[in-house]
């Protein structure tokens, strides 16, 4: 999915324009959960109940995104959706979540309904995986240094997971084939997602 081309971003553009032009998510104050990154710290601690403790999830985006120009973070609005109770130690509600790293907070921006398990549940069969936790991106503009941005961000996503040891991605369009047999994005206008989910040695990685 990473190597991603022109023509393949041009399908992708046509197939969900309506969807991509809505907003789906406004900003808001509803749940706060404060977090602690440390800026200049190298080294990530690994949690044993969860596949991240709150600061370490923060920390790791930290890493990724801050190295970027904030306006061209902006257009692919990198944010969290949260599946399970469990997996983010720190973080109990479940929901979309975005990281604001200069507040050190992660900001609660809406909970995610019924119908929005089925429909994951749905893409995630037809990926063949099961994730509770997932990064998505949205993309609406069409020129290349957004698209190489997104690539370089995601690519750099999956080597600070590499770091933090025993938790692997899958990146994807963000869509279901619905049982109308229609392309439908799960959070318009939000096109990519990157859903994480712990290795096989995940258990082994844990520090004692």
């Amino acid at each position: 999915m990473v190597e991603m081309n022109n023509q393949l971003m041009q399908r992708i553009f046509v197939t969900y324009q309506d969807q991509m032009n809505c907003d789906y998510l406004q900003p808001s104050t509803s749940h706060i959960v404060a977090c602690s990154i440390e800026k200049h710290q190298k080294s990530m601690l690994k949690t044993r109940d969860s596949l991240f403790h709150k600061n370490t999830l923060a920390q790791i985006l930290f890493e990724v995104f801050d190295k970027f120009d904030s306006e061209l973070i902006n257009d692919i609005s990198p944010l969290i959706i949260k599946l399970n109770q469990d997996v983010v130690t720190g973080i109990p509600k479940n929901g979309i979540y975005k990281l604001d790293a200069e507040n050190e907070i992660f900001v609660q921006l809406d909970q995610l309904g019924s119908n929005h398990y089925q429909e994951i549940s749905i893409h995630q069969k037809q990926l063949g995986i099961k994730s509770n936790l997932g990064i998505s991106y949205k993309l609406l503009r069409k020129d290349k240094e957004t698209l190489d941005m997104l690539i370089k961000v995601m690519k750099k996503l999956n080597y600070y997971l590499s770091l933090h040891g025993g938790v692997e991605s899958t990146i994807a369009i963000a869509d279901l084939l619905s049982e109308q047999q229609e392309r439908k994005l799960l959070l318009p206008p939000y096109i990519f997602v990157q859903w994480l989910y712990p290795t096989d040695s995940f258990r082994d990685s844990l520090i004692s």
